[in-house]
Protein backbone atom coordinates (compact mmCIF):
# COMPACT_ATOMS: atom_id res chain seq x y z
CA UNK A 1 0.00 0.00 0.00
CA UNK A 2 3.02 2.42 0.93
CA UNK A 3 4.96 1.55 -2.15
CA UNK A 4 1.12 2.54 -4.56
CA UNK A 5 1.07 5.88 -2.21
CA UNK A 6 4.58 6.68 -3.69
CA UNK A 7 3.95 5.39 -7.19
CA UNK A 8 0.58 7.65 -6.83
CA UNK A 9 2.58 10.22 -5.76
CA UNK A 10 5.59 10.46 -7.99
CA UNK A 11 2.76 10.79 -10.67
CA UNK A 12 1.06 13.54 -9.56
CA UNK A 13 4.53 15.32 -9.08
CA UNK A 14 5.29 14.67 -12.75
CA UNK A 15 1.83 15.67 -13.81
CA UNK A 16 2.18 18.97 -11.76
CA UNK A 17 5.76 19.81 -13.34
CA UNK A 18 4.61 18.95 -16.64
CA UNK A 19 1.25 21.51 -16.07
CA UNK A 20 3.37 24.55 -14.85
CA UNK A 21 6.07 24.07 -17.16
CA UNK A 22 3.69 23.92 -19.97
CA UNK A 23 2.54 27.29 -18.98
CA UNK A 24 5.97 28.71 -17.89
CA UNK A 25 8.82 26.41 -18.96
CA UNK A 26 11.43 24.75 -16.75
CA UNK A 27 14.14 27.70 -16.02
CA UNK A 28 11.95 29.23 -13.08
CA UNK A 29 9.95 26.25 -11.69
CA UNK A 30 11.27 24.88 -7.91
CA UNK A 31 10.25 22.14 -6.31
CA UNK A 32 7.71 24.24 -3.77
CA UNK A 33 5.85 25.21 -6.91
CA UNK A 34 5.73 21.74 -7.96
CA UNK A 35 4.31 20.88 -4.60
CA UNK A 36 1.86 23.42 -4.42
CA UNK A 37 0.64 22.52 -7.99
CA UNK A 38 0.43 18.98 -6.41
CA UNK A 39 -1.72 19.61 -3.60
CA UNK A 40 1.28 18.07 -1.66
CA UNK A 41 3.83 19.21 1.28
CA UNK A 42 7.05 20.12 -0.28
CA UNK A 43 8.79 17.68 1.80
CA UNK A 44 6.92 14.96 0.59
CA UNK A 45 8.39 16.88 -3.15
CA UNK A 46 11.76 17.12 -2.35
CA UNK A 47 12.13 13.65 -0.65
CA UNK A 48 11.39 11.84 -4.11
CA UNK A 49 13.47 14.56 -6.26
CA UNK A 50 16.24 16.51 -5.45
CA UNK A 51 15.62 19.21 -7.62
CA UNK A 52 13.64 19.77 -10.91
CA UNK A 53 16.24 18.05 -13.26
CA UNK A 54 15.23 15.17 -11.71
CA UNK A 55 11.27 15.61 -12.07
CA UNK A 56 12.05 15.95 -15.64
CA UNK A 57 14.26 13.09 -16.04
CA UNK A 58 11.42 11.24 -14.39
CA UNK A 59 8.88 13.10 -16.53
CA UNK A 60 10.78 11.44 -19.62
CA UNK A 61 11.36 7.83 -18.31
CA UNK A 62 7.66 7.99 -17.88
CA UNK A 63 7.30 8.90 -21.46
CA UNK A 64 9.96 5.92 -22.54
CA UNK A 65 7.94 3.67 -20.02
CA UNK A 66 4.84 4.03 -21.79
CA UNK A 67 5.64 4.01 -24.74
CA UNK A 68 7.88 0.47 -24.26
CA UNK A 69 4.46 -0.91 -22.83
CA UNK A 70 1.92 0.44 -25.61
CA UNK A 71 4.26 -0.67 -28.61
CA UNK A 72 5.70 -3.87 -27.07
CA UNK A 73 2.35 -6.32 -28.29
CA UNK A 74 2.71 -4.15 -31.61
CA UNK A 75 6.15 -5.10 -32.68
CA UNK A 76 6.68 -6.74 -36.21
CA UNK A 77 9.60 -8.79 -38.04
CA UNK A 78 10.92 -4.90 -39.34
CA UNK A 79 12.70 -3.24 -36.67
CA UNK A 80 12.15 -0.06 -39.28
CA UNK A 81 8.35 -0.04 -39.10
CA UNK A 82 8.82 -0.74 -35.17
CA UNK A 83 11.78 2.09 -35.03
CA UNK A 84 9.02 4.62 -36.56
CA UNK A 85 6.07 3.56 -34.35
CA UNK A 86 7.78 3.74 -31.06
CA UNK A 87 9.20 7.11 -32.41
CA UNK A 88 5.59 8.47 -33.27
CA UNK A 89 4.34 7.29 -30.29
CA UNK A 90 6.97 9.47 -28.11
CA UNK A 91 6.10 12.41 -30.04
CA UNK A 92 1.95 11.60 -29.72
CA UNK A 93 2.68 11.33 -26.10
CA UNK A 94 4.78 14.55 -25.84
CA UNK A 95 2.07 16.55 -27.57
CA UNK A 96 -0.03 16.83 -24.89
CA UNK A 97 2.79 18.59 -22.77
CA UNK A 98 4.08 20.42 -25.91
CA UNK A 99 4.81 23.52 -23.97
CA UNK A 100 7.12 22.08 -21.37
CA UNK A 101 9.20 19.97 -24.01
CA UNK A 102 9.65 23.49 -26.44
CA UNK A 103 11.19 25.07 -23.29
CA UNK A 104 14.10 22.62 -22.88
CA UNK A 105 16.55 24.17 -25.40
CA UNK A 106 16.16 27.37 -22.98
CA UNK A 107 16.70 25.25 -20.15
CA UNK A 108 19.93 23.50 -21.19
CA UNK A 109 21.30 26.47 -22.67
CA UNK A 110 20.90 28.24 -19.01
CA UNK A 111 22.30 25.35 -17.04
CA UNK A 112 24.62 23.90 -19.47
CA UNK A 113 26.14 21.62 -16.77
CA UNK A 114 23.38 19.46 -17.12
CA UNK A 115 23.83 19.04 -21.14
CA UNK A 116 26.16 16.23 -19.82
CA UNK A 117 24.21 14.26 -17.29
CA UNK A 118 20.84 14.34 -20.07
CA UNK A 119 23.73 13.58 -22.71
CA UNK A 120 24.21 10.37 -21.07
CA UNK A 121 20.74 9.64 -20.83
CA UNK A 122 19.65 10.66 -23.95
CA UNK A 123 22.11 8.00 -25.44
CA UNK A 124 21.08 5.03 -23.08
CA UNK A 125 17.25 5.97 -24.12
CA UNK A 126 18.38 5.75 -27.76
CA UNK A 127 19.90 2.54 -27.42
CA UNK A 128 16.81 0.88 -25.80
CA UNK A 129 14.73 2.51 -28.70
CA UNK A 130 16.79 0.71 -31.27
CA UNK A 131 16.60 -2.41 -29.03
CA UNK A 132 12.97 -2.34 -28.66
CA UNK A 133 12.42 -1.91 -32.26
CA UNK A 134 14.40 -4.90 -32.92
CA UNK A 135 17.82 -3.70 -34.21
CA UNK A 136 20.52 -6.12 -34.06
CA UNK A 137 23.21 -3.54 -34.12
CA UNK A 138 26.22 -5.60 -33.47
CA UNK A 139 29.68 -3.96 -34.12
CA UNK A 140 28.28 -0.83 -34.84
CA UNK A 141 26.38 -0.21 -31.88
CA UNK A 142 27.92 3.21 -30.90
CA UNK A 143 28.40 4.40 -34.54
CA UNK A 144 24.21 3.51 -34.90
CA UNK A 145 22.99 4.68 -31.69
CA UNK A 146 25.36 7.94 -32.50
CA UNK A 147 23.23 8.69 -35.76
CA UNK A 148 20.16 8.16 -34.45
CA UNK A 149 20.80 10.50 -31.76
CA UNK A 150 21.28 12.47 -34.30
CA UNK A 151 18.28 11.48 -36.80
CA UNK A 152 15.84 11.93 -33.52
CA UNK A 153 17.19 15.31 -32.59
CA UNK A 154 16.18 16.32 -36.31
CA UNK A 155 12.50 14.69 -36.38
CA UNK A 156 12.18 16.69 -32.43
CA UNK A 157 13.03 19.53 -34.26
CA UNK A 158 10.81 18.93 -37.13
CA UNK A 159 7.90 17.67 -34.32
CA UNK A 160 7.99 21.08 -32.49
CA UNK A 161 7.21 23.09 -35.88
CA UNK A 162 4.86 20.83 -36.60
CA UNK A 163 1.29 22.56 -35.88
CA UNK A 164 -0.59 19.84 -38.70
CA UNK A 165 -3.54 17.47 -38.08
CA UNK A 166 -2.75 14.09 -36.38
CA UNK A 167 1.18 15.55 -36.85
CA UNK A 168 1.39 14.81 -40.64
CA UNK A 169 4.55 16.39 -41.69
CA UNK A 170 6.21 14.61 -38.27
CA UNK A 171 5.58 11.30 -39.59
CA UNK A 172 6.32 12.06 -43.36
CA UNK A 173 9.97 13.11 -41.86
CA UNK A 174 9.91 9.97 -39.49
CA UNK A 175 9.29 7.78 -42.66
CA UNK A 176 11.90 9.64 -45.03
CA UNK A 177 14.60 9.43 -42.39
CA UNK A 178 14.25 6.34 -41.19
CA UNK A 179 14.60 4.82 -44.42
CA UNK A 180 18.18 7.00 -44.62
CA UNK A 181 19.10 5.59 -41.30
CA UNK A 182 18.24 1.92 -41.99
CA UNK A 183 20.80 2.53 -45.77
CA UNK A 184 23.21 4.34 -42.87
CA UNK A 185 23.10 1.18 -40.79
CA UNK A 186 23.29 -1.08 -43.42
CA UNK A 187 26.82 0.66 -44.46
CA UNK A 188 27.67 0.51 -41.02
CA UNK A 189 27.16 -3.29 -40.84
CA UNK A 190 29.38 -3.36 -43.88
Amino acid sequence: MAQKRKTDQTKLIIAAALALADDGGWNALTLKDIAKQASLPPKDVESRFADTFAVLKASLQAVEDDVQASVEEYLTDSWRDNLMEIVMQRFERAEEHRGAYESLPQLFTRHPKQVHNFAKEFFCTMDRMLRLAGLDQGKCQPAAVAAFGFLYLSLAEVWLKDKSEGLAKTMAAIDKRTQWFEQAVEFLKR
